[in-house]
């Protein structure tokens, strides 16, 4: 009885040892886990997706879009936007491929270039995209992971990562506590009708499954400075292997 009295005791006294968080690299695994795994990320390069939406453009307030995109890493992108803005249709054609980028506006049957402004912006959302695949941050080297800490999307418990890499602006990444699912991406970018520099915010409100049972984006918000300037809802993501080069040629 003695030595039982003894042993409770030195249990009451002994400092409860506490949890190991998770470091940056187990919050990372964990959600390329619940995205359907490093092997699958790691074989489908590409990737397809159709939105539509609501985008509020500067001086001209919203308008509608559909958009078409095409993806594949490490360096090949091509967007294709149309707008409709006080009843005329513009088309917005972007594509990179390596270090070559355009972006083509069409508007009245004329063709006009969006300037050094907007490609410095699709820059920084080429990265991003690339980034927010996450099996990159695994599989390639180069990359910083820090905590960021608890805090709340849509009212809902989330736990951050930020990425940094040499010559890159850094992107903060935001996983649902409970799934591990991409919640926000937050980054620093240009804007291209002032040129100046603007914090962006891409928050996944919604998610589906493809028909191979994977997680992917439904509607997505994207924040300027805090003001909404995007909502769109993703109505078809296909993940693939490769995407022919000729994809993302002007």
């Amino acid at each position: 009885m003695i030595r039982s009295l003894g042993l409770f005791a030195a249990l009451v006294f002994v400092p409860a040892v506490k949890a190991a968080e998770d470091t940056p690299k187990d919050i990372i695994a964990k959600a390329i886990k619940a995205h359907g795994g490093e092997e699958v990320l790691t074989k489908n390069k590409a990737m397809t997706t159709k939105n539509k939406g609501t985008i509020n453009i500067p001086g001209v307030g919203e308008a509608a879009f559909e958009q078409e995109v095409s993806a594949m890493l490490p360096d090949k992108f091509k967007d294709l936007t149309e707008l409709t803005i006080a009843g005329q249709k513009v088309t917005v054609l972007s594509i990179g491929n390596g270090d070559k980028l355009s972006i083509t506006i069409t508007a009245g049957g004329k063709d006009m270039d969006a300037g050094d402004k907007a490609k410095d912006a699709l820059k920084d959302a080429l990265y991003t995209m690339k980034v927010a695949r996450l099996v990159t941050l695994v599989t390639e080297k180069g990359y910083e992971l820090s905590a960021i800490g608890e805090d709340k999307v849509n009212d809902k418990p989330v736990i951050g990562v930020r990425v940094s890499a040499k010559g890159k602006k850094d992107v903060s990444l935001y996983f649902d506590k409970k799934t591990y699912l991409l919640t926000k991406i937050a980054f620093q970018t240009t804007d291209p009708a002032s040129g100046n520099e603007i914090s962006e915010e891409r928050i996944i409100g919604e998610y589906q499954k493809t028909k191979e049972g994977l997680p992917v984006p439904k509607k997505v918000l994207v924040k300027h400075d805090g003001k909404t300037f995007l909502e769109a809802e993703v109505l078809e993501m296909k993940f693939l292997e490769k995407i022919d080069d000729s994809e993302f040629k002007k």
